[in-house]
């Protein structure tokens, strides 16, 4: 029976739509189909099923284009506002050990600095100016509480792009030996006497 109902959807598929599919018998007792029965064989008409369609569903719009990002002219070309700059180390209140005082500043800026329209990163420290590289600014600091803040400048020391205002706390890693005839051990970090990795002005 598949191999019969097989054969009829070949010959649907072989045969116009308008065009008519006749069966019949030929002289081996073998049922057949065709659109043209032979003349001297009683052949009957087939009604075949109607045709199936298929409507694809209908196409999703692309989704919109991203609003093109605002430039602005400067005098070594177009340049791209910023969008988003913060600092992500060190975070705000951060304890940092270090013993010369080195602390690594980076930042997240979107886009990337644009230092083909002469920009440059600085860090802000206590109200002195740092220069720094693309993401990342090396300071020094003496122990103690400090204030910290990044900017974007231009050619001309203007800032295009600040973020905000944070604070961290320096103190030593080691702690000071303390002489024989008082006992020895270790004096706490905490009272370990202040010092300056800066040279006097």
């Amino acid at each position: 029976m598949p191999r019969l109902v097989l054969a009829l959807l070949l010959v649907c598929l072989a045969v116009p739509a308008s065009a008519a599919v006749y069966r019949w018998i030929d002289a081996n007792g073998e049922l057949q189909y065709g659109d043209r029965p032979p003349q001297d064989v009683a052949a009957e008409v087939v009604e075949l099923p109607e045709l199936s369609t298929y409507a694809p569903p209908p196409v999703a719009a692309p989704p919109a284009a991203p609003e093109t990002e605002a430039e602005f002219a400067t005098p070594q070309g177009r340049a791209v506002r910023y969008r988003y700059l913060a600092i992500t180390q060190p975070t705000e209140g951060q304890t940092i050990r270090s013993d010369d005082g080195l602390v690594n500043v980076a930042v997240d800026l979107r886009p990337a600095l644009q230092e083909v329209a002469g920009h440059r990163l600085i860090a802000v420290v206590d109200g002195r100016r740092i220069p720094g590289g693309g993401s990342r600014i090396p300071v020094r600091v003496p122990r103690g509480s400090h204030r910290l803040q990044v900017a974007v400048i231009d050619v001309d020391g203007k800032v295009v792009a600040r973020s905000r205002q944070i604070t961290f706390i320096v103190r030593p890693k080691t702690r000071l030996p303390i002489p024989e005839e008082l006992g020895g051990g270790n004096l706490p970090a905490d009272d370990a006497p202040a010092f300056s990795p800066f040279p006097s002005e």
